[in-house]
C-alpha cells in the first residue's frame, strides 16, 4: 500500500487506524477489508450480506447454547424474508429456508419487525395485507393486530402461539439497524410441548441480549 500511494508508512498507518477508528476499515486475518460504514458513503459492499456474515456466528453460538432453531429475517415489503437460519439438533422444528417469505402478522419474526416501524408506516401496511386465517388461532382482525404489536413494543418481545402451524409456537425480539435501513428480527421456534409461555420469555431475554451483540459487531452499538 504504502508504495502503492506513494506515501510514507508510518503516514500512511496513522490514515489507516483514522478509518478502523471511523469503522471505515476492518482488519480481518492480518489484512484491511472493507467495513460496513462504507454502505453509508455509497459503497458497493452488500450491506445485507456484512450483516448476516457478522451475525451468523452469534446466532450458531447461541443455537448451540439452547439447543434450539434460531432463525434471522428481515422486513421486506409485506413479509419477511429468512436471511439466515441457525439450526438446532432436535429433530422435531419448523421446515424453513433461507432466502424465503413468510407471513408478516402470523409470525413471531413478523410482529416483531413490524414494532419496529412508526405508526402510521406499519398501519399502512396492515391496511394492505389480507389478513387471513391461517390457523383457528391466527390474528385475523386488523385492531388486534395492532394492539398485539403495541404490547409487542412494551415488552420487547413478540409470540406466536400456533398462528403459522398447529403445535409450534415461536418468540422473536425486534433487529432495529436504522443507521441502515435494516429492520428484521431474530427467533426461537419449536414445539409447544417444549416453548411454553415461560419458557419463551426466559429465551426472549437471550434474543435481547444477543441483538445487543450483534449490533455491537457490526459497529453500531449494543445500547
Amino acid at each position: 500500500m504504502s508504495r502503492d500511494l506513494s506515501m510514507n508508512k508510518t503516514t500512511l498507518f496513522r490514515f489507516l487506524q483514522t478509518l478502523e477508528a471511523l469503522h471505515l476499515l476492518e482488519k480481518k486475518n492480518g489484512a484491511y477489508v472493507p467495513g460496513i460504514k462504507l454502505f453509508e458513503l455509497g459503497s458497493k459492499v452488500p450491506v445485507k450480506q456484512l450483516i448476516v456474515e457478522k451475525a451468523h456466528p452469534i446466532l450458531m453460538r447461541l443455537a448451540e447454547e439452547v439447543n434450539e432453531t434460531v432463525n434471522f429475517g428481515e422486513l421486506n415489503k409485506n413479509c419477511i424474508l429468512y436471511l439466515d437460519k441457525c439450526e438446532s439438533k432436535r429433530s422435531l422444528q419448523i421446515q424453513t429456508g433461507i432466502g424465503s417469505r413468510i407471513s408478516l402478522y402470523a409470525t413471531a419474526l413478523g410482529k416483531a419487525a413490524l414494532s419496529l416501524l412508526p405508526a402510521a408506516e406499519r398501519d399502512a401496511i396492515i391496511s394492505r395485507i389480507h389478513l387471513e386465517s391461517i390457523t383457528k388461532k391466527t390474528i385475523t382482525d386488523p385492531q388486534k393486530l395492532k394492539t398485539y404489536i403495541e404490547e409487542v413494543n412494551r415488552k420487547g418481545y413478540s409470540l406466536d402461539i400456533e398462528e403459522l402451524e398447529l403445535g409450534m409456537h415461536c418468540v422473536a425480539v425486534p433487529l432495529p439497524i436504522p443507521e441502515l435501513n435494516f429492520f428484521g428480527a431474530i427467533s426461537f421456534a419449536g414445539p409447544s410441548v417444549r416453548f411454553t409461555r415461560s419458557r419463551m420469555a426466559e429465551l426472549a431475554g437471550k434474543l435481547k441480549v444477543t441483538v445487543k451483540e450483534i449490533r455491537k459487531t457490526i459497529n453500531i452499538g449494543g445500547d
